[in-house]
């Protein structure tokens, strides 16, 4: 395998083709399933919901994610 490649892929269709403690170290940072509660943070929008924008694609990844990204890596570094 080269030493750098990119895919434009599902991270879980990926990983499935991979060996079993492939990559020494994997550095992810998944969605966190941020709730209704949560703001931008900063400015005029700090006041302003996430989810009123319609943005579902935060969740917080399955199970199985974990467990692949376990089984691929070696260690790991989740933000």
């Amino acid at each position: 395998m080269p030493i750098s490649e990119v895919h434009n892929m599902d991270c879980m269709e990926y990983m499935k083709d991979i060996p079993d403690k492939f990559f020494d170290l994997a550095i992810v940072d998944p969605p966190y399933g941020l709730d209704k509660k949560s703001t931008r943070g900063c400015g005029k929008l700090k006041r302003i919901s996430l989810n009123k924008f319609g943005i579902d694609w935060d969740k917080a990844p399955e199970p199985e994610y974990f467990e692949e990204l376990f089984r691929v890596s070696r260690n790991q570094i989740i933000w």
